[in-house]
Protein backbone atom coordinates (compact mmCIF):
# COMPACT_ATOMS: atom_id res chain seq x y z
CA UNK A 1 0.00 0.00 0.00
CA UNK A 2 1.48 3.59 -1.04
CA UNK A 3 -1.34 5.62 1.19
CA UNK A 4 -1.90 9.48 0.12
CA UNK A 5 -2.35 11.92 2.73
CA UNK A 6 -1.38 10.03 5.60
CA UNK A 7 0.38 11.84 8.29
CA UNK A 8 0.79 11.30 12.40
CA UNK A 9 0.14 14.09 13.97
CA UNK A 10 -0.12 13.02 17.28
CA UNK A 11 1.83 10.56 19.55
CA UNK A 12 2.08 10.12 23.22
CA UNK A 13 4.25 7.08 25.33
CA UNK A 14 3.58 5.78 28.64
CA UNK A 15 6.85 3.82 30.21
CA UNK A 16 6.87 2.76 33.99
CA UNK A 17 10.48 2.42 35.33
CA UNK A 18 12.90 0.16 34.56
CA UNK A 19 13.64 -3.06 36.53
CA UNK A 20 17.38 -4.02 36.33
CA UNK A 21 18.21 -6.38 34.53
CA UNK A 22 20.65 -7.47 36.71
CA UNK A 23 18.38 -7.36 39.87
CA UNK A 24 16.40 -9.86 37.86
CA UNK A 25 19.44 -12.41 37.83
CA UNK A 26 20.51 -12.09 41.11
CA UNK A 27 16.75 -13.05 42.23
CA UNK A 28 16.54 -15.74 40.12
CA UNK A 29 14.35 -14.50 37.71
CA UNK A 30 16.24 -13.86 34.59
CA UNK A 31 18.81 -16.33 33.51
CA UNK A 32 22.51 -15.50 33.34
CA UNK A 33 23.43 -16.83 30.23
CA UNK A 34 20.57 -14.95 28.49
CA UNK A 35 21.29 -11.67 30.22
CA UNK A 36 25.23 -11.84 28.80
CA UNK A 37 23.64 -12.50 25.65
CA UNK A 38 20.92 -9.82 25.57
CA UNK A 39 23.04 -7.22 26.83
CA UNK A 40 19.61 -6.48 28.28
CA UNK A 41 19.98 -3.21 31.06
CA UNK A 42 16.16 -3.23 32.67
CA UNK A 43 12.99 -4.00 31.50
CA UNK A 44 9.53 -1.74 32.41
CA UNK A 45 7.56 -3.01 34.59
CA UNK A 46 4.11 -1.71 35.66
CA UNK A 47 2.59 -2.69 38.92
CA UNK A 48 -1.14 -3.15 38.85
CA UNK A 49 -2.08 -0.40 36.47
CA UNK A 50 -4.68 -1.96 33.39
CA UNK A 51 -3.48 -1.95 30.06
CA UNK A 52 -6.45 0.41 28.57
CA UNK A 53 -5.83 2.93 31.93
CA UNK A 54 -2.20 3.02 30.75
CA UNK A 55 -3.50 3.51 26.30
CA UNK A 56 -5.37 6.80 27.93
CA UNK A 57 -2.36 8.06 29.61
CA UNK A 58 -0.14 7.52 26.39
CA UNK A 59 -3.30 8.89 24.21
CA UNK A 60 -4.20 11.97 26.17
CA UNK A 61 -0.74 12.93 25.43
CA UNK A 62 -0.82 12.27 22.00
CA UNK A 63 -4.38 14.46 21.23
CA UNK A 64 -2.50 17.15 23.28
CA UNK A 65 0.56 17.20 20.49
CA UNK A 66 -2.38 16.80 17.75
CA UNK A 67 -3.83 20.15 16.24
CA UNK A 68 -7.36 18.70 15.92
CA UNK A 69 -7.81 16.92 19.81
CA UNK A 70 -9.88 14.61 20.83
CA UNK A 71 -12.73 16.40 19.17
CA UNK A 72 -11.20 15.76 15.12
CA UNK A 73 -11.57 12.05 16.02
CA UNK A 74 -13.74 9.66 14.08
CA UNK A 75 -12.31 6.45 14.77
CA UNK A 76 -10.49 4.92 17.60
CA UNK A 77 -8.30 1.74 17.31
CA UNK A 78 -6.88 -0.05 20.45
CA UNK A 79 -4.26 -2.10 19.78
CA UNK A 80 -3.58 -5.11 21.81
CA UNK A 81 -1.03 -7.88 21.79
CA UNK A 82 -2.30 -9.66 25.49
CA UNK A 83 -4.87 -9.79 27.97
CA UNK A 84 -6.69 -6.05 28.45
CA UNK A 85 -8.99 -6.79 31.08
CA UNK A 86 -12.69 -8.55 31.54
CA UNK A 87 -13.46 -10.41 28.48
CA UNK A 88 -16.38 -10.25 26.35
CA UNK A 89 -15.34 -6.50 26.91
CA UNK A 90 -14.73 -3.71 24.70
CA UNK A 91 -11.35 -1.91 25.79
CA UNK A 92 -11.94 0.55 22.94
CA UNK A 93 -15.20 1.89 24.19
CA UNK A 94 -13.15 2.28 28.20
CA UNK A 95 -10.77 4.37 26.55
CA UNK A 96 -13.03 6.51 24.44
CA UNK A 97 -15.13 7.19 27.31
CA UNK A 98 -12.05 8.02 29.31
CA UNK A 99 -11.05 10.47 27.03
CA UNK A 100 -14.19 12.00 26.30
CA UNK A 101 -14.81 11.34 22.34
CA UNK A 102 -18.24 10.82 21.42
CA UNK A 103 -20.10 10.23 18.09
CA UNK A 104 -17.16 7.87 16.69
CA UNK A 105 -16.38 4.87 15.44
CA UNK A 106 -14.19 1.90 17.82
CA UNK A 107 -12.83 -1.65 18.08
CA UNK A 108 -10.31 -3.62 19.24
CA UNK A 109 -7.19 -4.89 16.93
CA UNK A 110 -5.23 -7.99 17.86
CA UNK A 111 -2.18 -9.72 15.82
CA UNK A 112 0.38 -9.84 18.67
CA UNK A 113 3.34 -7.42 18.68
CA UNK A 114 2.20 -6.15 15.27
CA UNK A 115 -1.10 -5.10 16.16
CA UNK A 116 -0.12 -1.18 16.56
CA UNK A 117 1.19 -1.74 12.47
CA UNK A 118 -1.93 -3.38 11.70
CA UNK A 119 -3.70 -0.51 12.89
CA UNK A 120 -1.94 2.18 11.79
CA UNK A 121 -2.39 -0.04 7.98
CA UNK A 122 -6.08 -0.03 8.83
CA UNK A 123 -6.46 3.60 9.59
CA UNK A 124 -4.66 4.69 6.51
CA UNK A 125 -6.91 2.25 4.61
CA UNK A 126 -10.06 4.76 6.63
CA UNK A 127 -8.57 7.62 6.71
CA UNK A 128 -10.32 9.53 3.32
CA UNK A 129 -13.92 7.52 5.11
CA UNK A 130 -13.40 9.78 7.96
CA UNK A 131 -16.35 12.03 8.35
CA UNK A 132 -15.21 15.72 7.25
CA UNK A 133 -15.91 17.01 11.57
CA UNK A 134 -14.13 14.09 12.30
CA UNK A 135 -11.14 13.36 10.04
CA UNK A 136 -8.59 11.62 12.25
CA UNK A 137 -8.40 7.98 13.35
CA UNK A 138 -6.68 7.50 17.23
CA UNK A 139 -4.28 4.44 17.80
CA UNK A 140 -3.55 3.25 21.08
CA UNK A 141 -1.90 0.07 22.24
CA UNK A 142 -0.71 -1.13 26.25
CA UNK A 143 -0.01 -4.32 27.62
CA UNK A 144 0.78 -5.42 30.77
CA UNK A 145 2.83 -8.84 31.44
CA UNK A 146 2.17 -8.92 35.08
CA UNK A 147 0.46 -12.60 35.61
CA UNK A 148 0.49 -15.91 36.68
CA UNK A 149 -0.11 -17.07 33.09
CA UNK A 150 3.04 -15.93 31.78
CA UNK A 151 6.67 -15.65 32.64
CA UNK A 152 7.89 -12.48 31.98
CA UNK A 153 11.40 -13.11 31.74
CA UNK A 154 11.09 -15.93 29.59
CA UNK A 155 8.86 -15.12 26.24
CA UNK A 156 11.22 -15.26 23.41
CA UNK A 157 14.70 -16.77 22.38
CA UNK A 158 18.07 -15.03 23.21
CA UNK A 159 17.04 -13.12 26.24
CA UNK A 160 14.03 -11.21 24.69
CA UNK A 161 11.78 -10.35 27.75
CA UNK A 162 8.27 -9.25 28.25
CA UNK A 163 8.11 -5.22 29.40
CA UNK A 164 5.01 -3.10 30.05
CA UNK A 165 4.29 0.29 28.39
CA UNK A 166 1.43 2.03 26.20
CA UNK A 167 1.62 4.43 23.23
CA UNK A 168 -0.83 6.18 21.13
CA UNK A 169 -0.42 8.02 17.39
CA UNK A 170 -3.18 9.98 15.55
CA UNK A 171 -3.59 9.70 12.22
CA UNK A 172 -4.26 12.98 10.27
CA UNK A 173 -5.17 13.22 6.00
CA UNK A 174 -4.58 16.90 6.22
CA UNK A 175 -0.68 17.25 8.36
CA UNK A 176 1.62 15.54 10.99
CA UNK A 177 5.31 15.74 11.75
CA UNK A 178 5.65 12.60 9.18
CA UNK A 179 3.86 11.24 6.47
CA UNK A 180 3.50 7.48 6.09
CA UNK A 181 4.76 6.88 2.32
CA UNK A 182 4.29 3.04 2.42
CA UNK A 183 2.89 -0.35 4.24
CA UNK A 184 3.22 -3.58 3.46
CA UNK A 185 2.23 -6.74 5.50
CA UNK A 186 2.60 -10.40 4.80
CA UNK A 187 2.07 -13.00 6.55
CA UNK A 188 3.91 -16.20 6.26
CA UNK A 189 1.40 -19.37 7.73
CA UNK A 190 4.09 -21.86 6.89
CA UNK A 191 5.75 -20.34 10.31
CA UNK A 192 2.27 -20.64 11.99
CA UNK A 193 3.32 -23.45 14.13
CA UNK A 194 6.10 -21.82 15.93
CA UNK A 195 3.38 -19.72 18.03
CA UNK A 196 1.27 -23.35 18.71
CA UNK A 197 3.58 -25.79 19.17
CA UNK A 198 1.72 -28.54 20.92
CA UNK A 199 -1.06 -26.65 22.07
CA UNK A 200 -4.45 -27.86 21.38
CA UNK A 201 -6.82 -25.51 20.02
CA UNK A 202 -9.58 -25.75 22.47
CA UNK A 203 -10.30 -24.74 25.15
CA UNK A 204 -8.02 -21.37 24.99
CA UNK A 205 -5.12 -21.59 26.93
CA UNK A 206 -6.03 -19.03 29.76
CA UNK A 207 -9.37 -20.24 30.26
CA UNK A 208 -8.05 -23.60 30.76
CA UNK A 209 -5.68 -22.05 33.48
CA UNK A 210 -2.50 -23.40 31.16
CA UNK A 211 0.89 -21.41 31.41
CA UNK A 212 1.74 -19.22 28.16
CA UNK A 213 5.16 -20.94 27.28
CA UNK A 214 5.96 -19.39 24.05
CA UNK A 215 9.54 -20.58 24.29
CA UNK A 216 8.15 -24.21 24.49
CA UNK A 217 6.04 -23.63 21.50
CA UNK A 218 8.90 -22.55 19.10
CA UNK A 219 11.15 -25.61 20.72
CA UNK A 220 8.58 -28.37 19.62
CA UNK A 221 7.51 -26.68 16.31
CA UNK A 222 11.74 -26.99 15.73
CA UNK A 223 11.70 -30.42 16.66
CA UNK A 224 9.14 -31.48 13.78
CA UNK A 225 9.73 -28.67 11.02
CA UNK A 226 13.72 -28.82 10.51
CA UNK A 227 13.59 -26.49 7.51
CA UNK A 228 10.95 -25.27 4.84
CA UNK A 229 11.65 -24.54 1.52
CA UNK A 230 15.52 -25.33 1.35
CA UNK A 231 15.65 -22.99 4.70
CA UNK A 232 15.92 -23.50 8.03
CA UNK A 233 13.21 -22.12 10.02
CA UNK A 234 16.11 -19.10 11.14
CA UNK A 235 17.11 -18.59 8.08
CA UNK A 236 13.00 -18.70 6.53
CA UNK A 237 12.45 -15.89 9.37
CA UNK A 238 15.20 -13.58 8.47
CA UNK A 239 14.03 -14.06 4.61
CA UNK A 240 10.23 -13.21 5.29
CA UNK A 241 11.74 -10.38 7.74
CA UNK A 242 14.21 -8.68 4.97
CA UNK A 243 11.99 -9.36 1.94
CA UNK A 244 8.86 -7.54 3.16
CA UNK A 245 10.94 -4.53 4.59
CA UNK A 246 12.65 -4.27 1.18
CA UNK A 247 9.10 -4.57 -0.51
CA UNK A 248 7.91 -1.54 1.43
CA UNK A 249 11.29 0.45 0.17
CA UNK A 250 10.55 -0.45 -3.33
CA UNK A 251 6.40 0.79 -3.05
CA UNK A 252 7.71 4.33 -1.30
CA UNK A 253 10.60 4.45 -3.95
CA UNK A 254 13.43 4.67 -0.93
CA UNK A 255 16.64 3.48 -1.10
CA UNK A 256 18.22 1.40 1.97
CA UNK A 257 20.70 3.83 2.12
CA UNK A 258 18.88 6.29 2.63
CA UNK A 259 17.04 5.36 5.83
CA UNK A 260 18.54 7.59 8.77
CA UNK A 261 17.32 5.11 11.31
CA UNK A 262 15.62 1.29 11.34
CA UNK A 263 13.41 0.77 13.99
CA UNK A 264 12.29 -3.32 14.82
CA UNK A 265 11.11 -4.84 17.86
CA UNK A 266 13.23 -4.45 20.92
CA UNK A 267 15.67 -8.07 21.60
CA UNK A 268 19.39 -9.55 20.98
CA UNK A 269 21.51 -7.84 19.04
CA UNK A 270 21.84 -10.93 16.54
CA UNK A 271 18.56 -11.35 15.47
CA UNK A 272 18.17 -7.20 14.79
CA UNK A 273 21.34 -7.69 12.65
CA UNK A 274 20.58 -11.12 10.87
CA UNK A 275 17.12 -10.31 10.36
CA UNK A 276 17.30 -6.55 8.84
CA UNK A 277 20.26 -4.73 9.19
CA UNK A 278 22.33 -7.13 7.91
CA UNK A 279 20.18 -7.54 4.50
CA UNK A 280 19.77 -3.40 4.16
CA UNK A 281 23.68 -3.16 4.38
CA UNK A 282 23.47 -0.88 7.58
CA UNK A 283 24.86 -0.95 10.77
CA UNK A 284 23.36 -2.08 13.86
CA UNK A 285 23.81 1.73 14.99
CA UNK A 286 21.26 2.85 12.61
CA UNK A 287 18.77 0.82 14.77
CA UNK A 288 17.61 1.17 18.19
CA UNK A 289 18.46 -1.28 19.17
CA UNK A 290 20.62 -0.57 22.62
CA UNK A 291 18.25 1.93 22.95
CA UNK A 292 15.95 -0.91 23.09
CA UNK A 293 18.04 -2.45 25.90
CA UNK A 294 16.99 0.11 28.45
CA UNK A 295 12.70 -0.93 28.01
CA UNK A 296 12.48 -4.69 26.92
CA UNK A 297 10.36 -6.07 24.47
CA UNK A 298 6.97 -3.86 24.96
CA UNK A 299 4.93 -5.78 22.79
CA UNK A 300 3.46 -3.17 19.36
CA UNK A 301 4.98 -0.33 21.49
CA UNK A 302 8.83 -0.91 21.00
CA UNK A 303 8.81 0.99 17.26
CA UNK A 304 6.60 4.13 18.66
CA UNK A 305 8.24 3.87 22.13
CA UNK A 306 11.59 4.49 19.94
CA UNK A 307 10.16 7.20 17.60
CA UNK A 308 9.22 9.63 20.49
CA UNK A 309 12.98 8.63 21.74
CA UNK A 310 14.72 10.26 18.80
CA UNK A 311 12.69 12.64 17.89
CA UNK A 312 12.83 14.31 21.49
CA UNK A 313 16.30 13.59 22.01
CA UNK A 314 16.77 15.68 17.86
CA UNK A 315 18.18 12.79 16.12
CA UNK A 316 15.69 13.43 13.78
CA UNK A 317 14.93 16.06 10.83
CA UNK A 318 12.84 16.86 8.26
CA UNK A 319 13.48 14.61 5.30
CA UNK A 320 14.83 12.28 7.12
CA UNK A 321 13.23 8.11 6.09
CA UNK A 322 12.44 5.81 9.03
CA UNK A 323 11.47 2.08 8.69
CA UNK A 324 9.42 0.59 11.02
CA UNK A 325 9.31 -3.24 10.94
CA UNK A 326 7.33 -5.63 13.24
CA UNK A 327 7.05 -9.19 13.22
CA UNK A 328 4.20 -11.23 14.80
CA UNK A 329 3.16 -14.83 15.38
CA UNK A 330 1.72 -15.99 12.52
CA UNK A 331 4.43 -15.11 11.18
CA UNK A 332 3.07 -11.87 10.02
CA UNK A 333 5.71 -9.27 9.08
CA UNK A 334 5.08 -5.89 8.43
CA UNK A 335 6.85 -2.91 7.10
CA UNK A 336 6.50 1.15 7.37
CA UNK A 337 8.25 4.08 5.26
CA UNK A 338 7.67 7.31 7.45
CA UNK A 339 9.48 10.83 6.18
CA UNK A 340 9.60 13.17 8.84
CA UNK A 341 8.22 16.72 7.60
CA UNK A 342 9.08 18.31 10.65
CA UNK A 343 10.66 18.03 13.72
CA UNK A 344 7.30 19.05 16.21
CA UNK A 345 7.24 21.88 18.00
CA UNK A 346 6.29 19.50 21.38
CA UNK A 347 10.34 17.86 20.65
CA UNK A 348 11.87 21.15 19.72
CA UNK A 349 14.27 21.84 22.47
CA UNK A 350 13.64 18.99 24.39
CA UNK A 351 16.16 17.12 26.53
CA UNK A 352 15.65 13.97 25.46
CA UNK A 353 15.50 12.49 29.26
CA UNK A 354 12.04 10.79 29.60
CA UNK A 355 9.54 11.88 32.52
CA UNK A 356 8.63 8.40 34.28
CA UNK A 357 4.62 7.96 35.19
CA UNK A 358 4.33 6.35 38.66
CA UNK A 359 0.74 5.47 38.32
CA UNK A 360 -1.76 6.20 34.96
CA UNK A 361 -3.00 8.99 37.04
CA UNK A 362 0.06 10.78 36.88
CA UNK A 363 0.56 11.25 33.54
CA UNK A 364 2.82 10.05 30.83
CA UNK A 365 6.04 11.90 28.90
Amino acid sequence: MRPANVFLSGLGCWLPPAYPASEAVASGLYDATAYAESKLRGVRVAGSESPPEMAVCAARTALDRSPGGAAAIGTVLHCSAFYQGPELWSPAAYIMRELGITGAGGTEIRNGCNSMLSGLQLAAALLSHQPASRPDILLSTADNFNSPLINRWDVGSMGVVGADAASSVVVSPVAGFASVDAVVSRVYPEFEGMARGDEPLFPPTGSAGRRIDPVARAQQFNERVREIGGMSVPEGIAKACSETAFAALDEAGVEAGDLRWVLVPNGDEATTRNCMMEPLGLDVSRSQWEFGCGIGHASSNDQFIALDHLLRSGQLDAGDHVLIFGGAPGWSAMAVILTITEVPRWARGSTGHEVLATSPGGGAH
